[in-house]
């Protein structure tokens, strides 16, 4: 598909090269998204948020990019195809899989090199659980303070009626 220079609504965006060779990207559909996808070295690049609304729950990087998954990030030497800021360079872990990926710091964008939005996938599948699991116990904590905790004169009420003004 060949790139237009113009976005949705007919807005006029930056023409993206890939990265790593320079190729013009195309525009591909994908969920809801639209990627930019080099044709040379089958690379992606995703606008912040794009990720998510291209394959779903399970590509949310709140399901990979934790503490116990994600590791730290350093600064690599390859531009940013949207803001040509560095992309920082950060690998993603879980249970034997790996993966490492690029990110901006200053657009939010995310280029995956070929075949790492799957590995990417896999480990939002595997830590699912994880995150249910961290759900439930919240839900069950909340339940465990009652109503009483959040109505009238409940906790966060009184601790609001503290910056009532006084007639």
């Amino acid at each position: 598909m060949s790139k237009s220079p113009f976005g949705k609504g007919g807005v006029k965006h930056k023409v993206l090269s890939c990265p790593r060779d320079k190729t013009v990207l195309d525009q591909q559909e994908q969920g809801e998204a639209t990627l930019d996808v080099c044709s040379k070295c089958g690379g992606q690049f995703f606008d912040s948020g794009e990720m998510f609304a291209a394959f779903g729950i399970k590509a949310d990087p709140t399901y990979w990019d934790r503490p116990e998954t994600g590791g730290p990030t350093r600064t690599g030497d390859v531009p940013c195809p949207r803001c040509e800021a560095h992309l920082l360079t950060q690998e993603i872990r879980h249970e034997g899989q790996a993966v490492e990926i690029d990110r901006c710091g200053k657009c939010g964008g995310l280029w995956l090199d070929a075949g790492e939005a799957t590995r990417i996938i896999a480990i939002g599948e595997k830590m699912a659980p994880v995150i249910a699991a961290e759900k439930a116990q919240a839900q069950k904590e909340l339940d465990a303070l009652g109503d009483d905790a959040f109505g009238s004169p409940g906790l966060i009420a009184r601790f609001l009626g503290l910056f009532q003004k006084k007639s």
